[in-house]
C-alpha cells in the first residue's frame, strides 16, 4: 500500500504547496480536492506535469459542500450532478487515476431511502459510463452515518455498483467512517469492489483528525487490507492550526504502522 496526501489535511495551502511537501516528505501521490483545485482556478495540466516531475501519482476527490446528487430539490440536484461531471473532466486532464464521490442522499431524516435508491442508481449508471469513456476510474465513499446518509456501509456500495453496472464503479473505502460508525470492519466480502482507500484516526465525536489522534485501533482494519490491496492510501487527517506537521506526523504514524506489521 502507499500513502497518499489529501489537499484537505492542507486546505490553507496553495495546492502546488502540498504536492512540494508530498514529494519532500516521500508520499507516492497527492489526492486534490475539486473544490480546492477550482476556487484557486489551479490549471489541471500544469498540476499534472508538476505532479509527474516530484514522481507523484494524484487522485481527485469530486466536490461535496452543500451538494446531493439525489436531493429532492431539483436545483440542488440538477447542480450538484452538473459538478459530478465537471469533476470527471477534471480528473482526465489531471491524469488521476481514480476520482471519489460521495452517494447521494435523503433530503429529510423522515423520507424512505427505498424512494432514493433507483434515482441514485441511474444517476451513477450514467455517471460510471461517462467515466469509462474518459478513461477514469469512480470510487463511491462509504459515509458516515449523519442525517440524512443511506450508503453508509462498504456493502452499500456493493450493492449500488452492482445496480448500476457500470464497470468503471468500485468503492472507496473509509475505515475512519466505519469506525465512527462503531461497525465492525470486515472486509472480505467486499474486497474486490475496493478501488482506493481513505485513512484518517476519529474519536467519538469527530472524523478526519490525525492518525495519531484517533481513539480507535487501525491495525487489525489495516492488516485485513494488506493481505489483497496494494493501492493508494489516502491520509485525510485535519488539524487546524498546524496543517503541515499533521501531515508530517501521518507520514511517521504509517511508517510506524509498517515497520511493526513486517517485522
Amino acid at each position: 500500500m502507499r500513502p497518499a496526501l489529501s489537499t484537505t489535511s492542507l486546505r490553507s495551502y496553495p495546492t502546488r504547496d502540498a504536492l512540494g511537501a508530498a514529494g519532500r516528505l516521500g508520499y507516492a501521490a497527492v489526492e486534490i480536492w475539486a473544490e480546492h483545485l477550482w476556487d484557486r482556478d489551479d490549471d489541471p495540466t500544469a498540476l499534472r506535469e508538476q505532479a509527474a516531475a516530484r514522481g507523484l501519482a494524484l487522485t481527485l476527490h469530486g466536490p461535496s459542500r452543500d451538494l446531493n446528487v439525489t436531493s429532492a430539490n431539483r436545483g440542488i440536484r440538477v447542480e450538484s450532478q452538473r459538478q459530478y461531471y465537471r469533476a470527471l473532466d477534471t480528473a482526465a486532464r489531471l491524469g488521476a487515476s481514480i476520482v471519489t464521490f460521495h452517494p447521494g442522499a435523503r433530503s429529510s431524516s423522515r423520507d424512505r431511502a427505498e424512494d432514493y435508491w433507483e434515482p441514485l442508481v441511474e444517476f451513477f449508471g450514467a455517471l460510471g459510463d461517462a467515466a469509462g469513456r474518459r478513461g477514469v476510474a469512480v470510487g463511491i465513499e462509504n459515509m458516515e452515518e449523519r442525517r440524512g446518509e443511506f450508503i453508509t456501509h462498504p456493502r452499500d456500495v456493493a450493492r449500488l455498483c452492482d445496480a448500476a453496472g457500470a464497470p468503471a464503479l468500485g468503492l472507496t473505502l473509509d475505515l475512519a467512517h466505519l469506525l465512527f460508525n462503531r461497525k465492525a470492519i470486515e472486509l472480505d466480502g467486499v474486497a474486490r469492489y475496493i478501488r482506493h482507500v481513505h485513512l484518517s484516526g476519529s474519536t467519538e465525536t469527530l472524523v478526519h483528525v490525525p492518525l495519531a489522534e484517533g481513539v480507535y485501533p487501525l491495525g487489525p482494519a489495516l492488516r485485513q487490507l494488506a493481505r489483497f490491496y496494494t493501492g493508494l492510501v489516502a491520509f485525510e487527517g485535519y488539524a487546524a492550526g498546524r496543517e503541515m506537521e499533521a501531515v508530517e506526523d501521518n507520514l511517521r504514524t504509517w511508517r510506524r504502522w509498517e515497520n511493526a506489521r513486517d517485522a
